[in-house]
């Protein structure tokens, strides 16, 4: 190339642009004696600046190469009438190219929406498993109409996304938008690129599982590991015989947190009459429960009157079950009417545990069952109960006679042991205290709360600590992905970019450019993300929306690695890869 005549093309292309030398050189980021050298002859310019020369100076990178303008060719009519028809031909296809990119940029914005859709459920689906809600599970197949079940019709947009996408590429490909880089020149490359998003699918896949899979034994702990709890004197030596004041009876029942409820209350009974002075017809131990599971018995040890059953220790009816060696002494039938005088517990001082009686109430009660309550009794210290009757209706007699109440034991479960903080600071607002086993008691006032929830929150504690700790690396991990597209496609089409740099030497810009290589790449990517989900799925289980949002995340993150490398591949300039290729 002769510099002399390239300096001069460069001077006079120059001046017809109307620019001075210092406005030339900041326009391709040079200095002015650059330029000067250029157009006295005495220099070249780098050959990664032709080509922002060539456009400064409004020339073809070919006219700037000659350093000669071409020239305009004269033409006959035919041959004009010939390019007319031409140029009315190609409009034509230019039209019609232009309705079809239309249906295109159509069914790529349907399949958007489904993306977007399903990524939406996925998301909804991990907030509700992650707040302990029982979402909708994917897996679980209704019988109703395909716009009804939330199933199907998921399943619906997903193979609308595959029919509107699949539509897309065709179109793209028949009109010849996605054909100018073929992949199947390059097989092993892209093999390699399905391969790499199959596997960073079925890792991510089993991070996710793993969440998944520790956020359920969370949700199943409570009934893995039950929380017990139950009332005890102040320095934890007592739960039974003790006295536990009525607000808080009515605490517990109130409380959502509670299940499971066993409570009961002892007195003292004789059969029709007590008389003052002879104590020994005071020989009954007469038990209020609000369930039979607080005897220790089931409802089928009982023998039970026609019509009855364990509910009737719910409500507050004159109702009672009696012990079996009491019922056949008495000679008693089950339907009969037995007449109870019923004498109190009470403590002159409340500081201290002496107990006194006084009577509370005479009823008559109907026998609605009886059952063996000695053998049933056999492992409790104090003396078995003689009458079993409802824990209310005992209640509401200290309501009638204007005597404050108290029960003799309770204990629970938790409804929820994951609001177990909740629970106790309810317990903690109702006047309950901690156990303090070094604190002399004496009063056998029922005020402690004792929970057996070491084991419970142990491992929930452990279930928490690794959940926070995979969940804290995750944002880490989608910038793994990122990387990892990045890397890949970096270096897997470093060999290519001699093929970019032809395909901008023909004109393609590289915006243009940058559509046709990421459309190959997105083909490649959904391939490898689609055959990574059916193999997660098929190895680890279906996760439902999790599984959906992890392809979905893969290939968001991927794609956006893979952009960056493509991105800086296209800033090489044209001339430094075409004269550096192999």
């Amino acid at each position: 190339m002769d510099n002399i005549k390239f300096g001069k093309f460069i001077r006079e292309t120059r001046k017809e642009k109307g620019l001075t030398q210092k406005q030339l050189a900041d326009l391709i980021h040079v200095s002015d004696k650059a330029v000067s050298k250029w157009e006295n002859g005495v220099g070249f310019p780098d050959i990664k600046l032709l080509e922002p020369l060539s456009e400064c100076l409004g020339v073809s990178l070919l006219e700037l190469m000659q350093s000669e303008k071409t020239e305009e060719v004269r033409i006959e009519r035919k041959e004009a009438e010939q390019i007319v028809a031409d140029t009315i031909f190609q409009s034509r296809e230019a039209a019609e190219e232009k309705s079809r990119m239309g249906k295109a940029r159509v069914l790529l914005a349907a399949c958007v929406c489904g993306i977007l859709y399903l990524v939406c459920v996925g998301i909804g689906y991990l907030i509700r498993q992650g707040s302990g809600q029982n979402g909708e599970d994917m897996s679980v197949w209704q019988a109703s109409a395909w716009y009804e079940s939330p199933v199907f019709f998921y399943v619906w947009v997903g193979i609308l996304v595959i029919l509107c996408g699949t539509a897309a590429v065709y179109i793209l490909w028949k009109n010849e938008t996605i054909r100018e880089v073929k992949i199947g020149r390059h097989k092993v490359k892209s093999i390699l690129t399905i391969l790499m998003d199959m596997l960073v699918v079925l890792l991510l896949h089993t991070y996710l599982s793993n969440i998944a899979n520790n956020q359920q034994q969370l949700l199943k702990l409570p009934e893995a590991l039950p929380v017990n709890a139950y009332i005890t004197t102040l320095d934890g030596s007592r739960q039974t015989g003790i006295f536990i004041q009525d607000k808080l009876i009515q605490g517990f029942l109130d409380s959502a947190y509670i299940d499971k409820l066993k409570m009961d209350v002892r007195l003292k009974a004789g059969i029709d009459e007590v008389i003052p002075g002879e104590w020994h017809t005071l020989n009954l131990y007469l038990e209020g429960i609000n369930c039979i599971e607080a005897l220790g018995i089931e409802e089928k040890d009982v023998v039970w009157n026609t019509g009855e059953d364990a509910s009737l220790l719910q409500g507050a009816e004159a109702k009672c079950v009696v012990s079996k060696q009491l019922f056949e002494k008495n000679g008693w039938k089950l339907g009969d009417k037995v007449t109870l005088c019923e004498y109190y517990y009470y403590r002159k001082n409340e500081r201290y545990g002496e107990l006194d009686m006084n009577p509370l109430q005479t009823v008559e009660y109907e026998i609605a069952g009886y059952a063996d309550l000695v053998s049933a009794w056999q492992d409790n210290l104090t003396e078995p109960p003689d009458v079993i009757v409802p824990f209310h209706a005992v209640r509401a007699s200290y309501t009638e006679e204007g005597i404050p109440f108290f029960a003799s034991s309770v204990s629970f479960a938790l409804s929820d042991a994951l609001q177990i903080n909740a629970f106790k600071q309810e317990m903690k607002d109702l006047g309950l205290q901690s156990v303090s086993p070094t604190t002399r008691d004496n009063s056998l006032n029922g005020t402690a709360l004792n929970v057996n929830d070491a084991a419970f929150i142990s491992t929930a504690g452990h279930l928490r600590q690794v959940i926070d700790t995979v969940w804290a690396f995750f944002p880490f991990l989608l910038g793994l992905i990122v990387c990892v597209g990045y890397l890949i496609t970096l270096l897997l089409l470093q060999s290519r970019k001699n093929e970019m740099a032809l395909l901008r030497s023909i004109g393609l810009n590289r915006k243009r450019c940058f559509r046709i290589f990421f459309a190959e790449q997105s083909v490649l990517v959904i391939t490898g993300i689609v055959a990574g989900s059916v193999l997660s799925v098929l190895i680890q289980g279906n996760y439902g929306g999790s599984s959906v949002f992890t392809g979905c995340l893969v290939g968001v993150c991927y794609m956006v690695g893979n952009s960056l490398a493509l991105w800086k591949l296209l800033q090489v300039s044209v001339m430094e890869a075409l004269f550096t290729a192999e």
